[in-house]
């Protein structure tokens, strides 16, 4: 029953998407003829003129597309992943031209040198197009995600994230990838999915890598072996889990983060010794997660109201009020219409014994509009009951 609901929310996802999606003969100067390439853009893309978008390339894509857009549309809905631009490259009759290796070099073959090429000429031409940010995935499956792993031998990776499904890795690739990986610059991200039967990808991404990468920061890699599928099931549990990977940093902030913050604190107030990190508070958190996001993801985005909630709910179940007062100023000013900002001040001026000062909050909040469920009414009976105590 659970994977018949996962179907039908699926199939549903993709009509949506389907509605979205441009299809197009595109004409190449690096091949000199045309190409069949599939395009998904953002829901919103029209409707926010400002704003920049992660590209996500995807191999394969006479298959691949639809189940990658269906997961970028859904996820992007829930706002756990960016929304971003999707575009497939039709390979039905040529993937294996197009991947060819030479087994004397390692290199790819003239032809696949030539695709690379044409999957670069599509990048800059969406990037012409359109809003593009700067962070490009590149998705592939067993030998398309071979080839796409060559990018990274070449001197300026193109790419900030690879989504290997079932990779079918080449000798240079096995004996080089994670060294390379080791050196590059820049945020990188890097996911590998393979069944959880015994491959040579094992030997590749072994604990010596995870000492490779040991104080780099920069460098995220993840091989991830699932459990219950074949190679033909894979595709549907990698996508997700690799998007989810890539994009953790955008997600809505969790509770994980403030208690963590919260863990820092007490050790602080013991007097133990913690790094300048720990000690951050929950607004310095929540900042620090959006300068990320715009370093790192290419996208400058205001603070989302509903992060602003779980952090000042947080801070209210923890009687922090005075990081409060500062968390409703940032409310005000992402905010400026809503009476969220105002409301929470008054909770903090509350929370600190300053009922004149809560007073002065709670009526400027009564001339804004509702937000996430605080009415008019709510702020009236704050007012109320602090003018009874008084």
């Amino acid at each position: 029953m659970k994977h018949i609901i996962t179907l039908i929310i699926f199939l549903f996802t993709c009509n949506t998407m389907f509605a979205q999606a441009l299809y197009r003969a595109y004409p190449s100067d690096v091949l000199g003829t045309e190409r069949n390439i599939k395009v998904l853009k953002p829901r919103n893309y029209v409707e926010n003129p400002e704003k920049t978008y992660p590209l996500i390339i995807v191999l394969d894509g006479d298959y691949l597309f639809e189940p990658v857009a269906g997961n970028v549309d859904y996820l992007s809905y829930w706002d756990q992943i960016p929304e971003s631009f999707v575009l497939g490259i039709n390979q039905r009759k040529s993937r294996y031209d197009e991947t060819s290796i030479d087994r004397e070099s390692g290199l790819p073959m003239p032809q696949s040198a030539e695709f690379m090429d044409f999957i670069m000429e599509v990048v800059a031409t969406m990037k012409d197009e359109y809003r593009i940010a700067p962070f490009t995935v590149i998705v592939g499956k067993d030998i398309t995600a071979n080839l796409a792993t060559y990018f990274l031998m070449r001197k300026k990776v193109p790419f900030e994230a690879y989504l290997n499904i079932d990779p079918d890795y080449s000798n240079l690739i096995t004996e080089n990838l994670t060294n390379k990986i080791s050196q590059l610059e820049g945020y990188k991200y890097y996911y590998v999915a393979t069944p959880e039967k015994a491959s040579l990808t094992d030997d590749m991404f072994t604990k010596s890598v995870d000492s490779l990468l040991k104080g780099r920061k920069n460098i995220h890699l993840k091989y991830d072996k699932i459990e219950g599928v074949d190679k033909y099931g894979l595709g549907a549990h990698a996508i997700p889990r690799g998007l989810n990977y890539i994009f953790e940093e955008y997600k809505l902030i969790d509770e994980d983060a403030l208690v963590n913050t919260a863990v820092a604190s007490d050790m602080a107030a013991t007097g133990k010794e913690i790094k300048d990190k720990d000690a951050a508070t929950a607004l310095e958190k929540l900042l620090e997660k959006y300068k990320f996001i715009k370093e790192v993801y290419g996208i400058d985005m205001r603070v989302r109201l509903v992060d602003i909630v779980t952090v000042a709910e947080y801070l209210i179940d923890n009687k922090k009020y005075d990081e409060l007062i500062d968390v409703a100023g940032l409310a005000s000013r992402e905010y400026p219409e809503k009476l969220y900002g105002p409301f929470i001040e008054g909770i903090g001026y509350e929370g600190i014994g300053r009922p004149a000062r809560a007073l002065r909050a709670y009526n400027a909040a009564y001339a804004l509009d509702p937000a996430v469920g605080i009415t008019k009414d709510d702020v009236l009976d704050k007012v109320e009951m602090l003018q009874e105590k008084k």
